[in-house]
Order: structure tokens, then sequence, then C-alpha cells
């Protein structure tokens, strides 16, 4: 009785640190947006309602939360994007995973545009963000061609000319900025990147 006590000791401890760990990433992406990187741990520890040492005891400085921040922000991304079913429309699948985007990147976007790289996104294509994101967006391209949905093209500029309509800033600039709703900015952006892949 005692163990079985002590495991669930044990399982409440871990889902408390989950919380506290999620509250500090919630608050670095609050920072981040507002003001960019210039914040310390301890700032982001205060703003989640969590003590300093909780902090570290989590991450080594600031830089190690936002990178964490950063890697969360892009997993939930892939992982969405791979949870939208497969239909027998590639246009349809394409749309599917535009309109999760706008979404998403609506929420996160004016903190992303803080952490962004100078080199470019097929520069890029061994990291594990963008790699991953541009092997499920050439998959799509792919499967438009292949079905005659969109003319032959050079894909690697597709998905290129994808990644550069749906960036975060112009998301952000649509729904903070314009006040646009998540839908409109969708349907806008969707129709600017089939306009580009010739469908």
């Amino acid at each position: 009785m005692r163990r079985m006590a002590a495991g669930a000791g044990e399982r409440q401890r871990r889902g408390d640190a989950r919380l506290r760990r999620a509250a500090l990433l919630a608050a670095v992406g609050e920072l981040l947006a507002e003001r960019g990187p210039g914040f310390s741990l301890a700032e982001a520890a205060e703003l989640a309602g969590i003590s300093t040492a909780t902090a570290y005891r989590n991450f080594s400085d600031t830089a190690s939360a936002v990178d964490a921040f950063f890697g969360e922000l892009t997993g939930e991304l892939m992982e969405a994007f791979d949870r939208l079913p497969a239909g027998a429309d590639p246009i349809a699948d394409i749309q599917a995973v535009c309109r999760e985007w706008v979404a998403r990147a609506s929420r996160w976007g004016a903190a992303a545009v803080h952490i962004r790289s100078p080199r470019g996104v097929l520069a890029r294509r061994g990291d594990p963000f963008v790699g991953g994101l541009y092997q499920r967006l050439d998959r799509l391209v792919e499967a438009a061609i292949r079905d005659g949905a969109a003319p032959a093209q050079d894909v690697r500029f597709a998905v290129l000319m994808w990644l550069t309509i749906f960036d975060e800033r112009v998301v952000v600039d649509l729904t903070g900025t314009l006040g646009w709703t998540v839908e409109d900015a969708a349907e806008h952006l969707t129709g600017a990147f089939l306009r580009v892949l010739g469908v």
C-alpha cells in the first residue's frame, strides 16, 4: 500500500513539473512576442508564477529556454500537419495544411519572428524543423503534380514560395495589424500560393 502511495506521489510531482515547465515556456513565448529575446530567465519565471530556481532547474539560460519554446511550437506544427487526414484531392490537402498553418502561426507568430535564422530555407534543409517542414510540403506539391491538379514545375521553387507566402510575419501582419480573421488570412494566402502553383 505504501509503495502504491509513493508511486502516486511521484506521478503527481512529475505532473506538477510538466505544468511548471509548460507555464515557463508560455511565459517565454509571451516575452518573446512583446520584446524579443532581451529578457532574463528570472523574468520569465516571474511571469510564469514559478521560482527562479525552478526555472534554472529546467533551463541553463534564456537561450536554452527560447530554443525549447521554438522546438515545442515547431514540433506541434509538424504533428498537426501529420494528423490532417490525407484525401483523394491533393489541392484539398494543401488547403487543409494552409488553414492549420495560419491558425497556429496566428498564435505564436509574434514570438517566432524573433528567433529566425539569417540562412535561406533551402540551405537549411538539414535542420530538423526546416527539413521536416520541407518534406511535408514537398510531398503535397509532388502529389498535386502527379494528379494533374498542378502543372509540372520545379518543386523546390514551389515549396520555397509556399514558405515565403506563409511566413509568420505575414500571418502576424494580416491577423494582428490588419485585424483579419484566421479564416480570411488562410483563404487569401492559400489563394496566393495556389496561383503560384499554377492551379
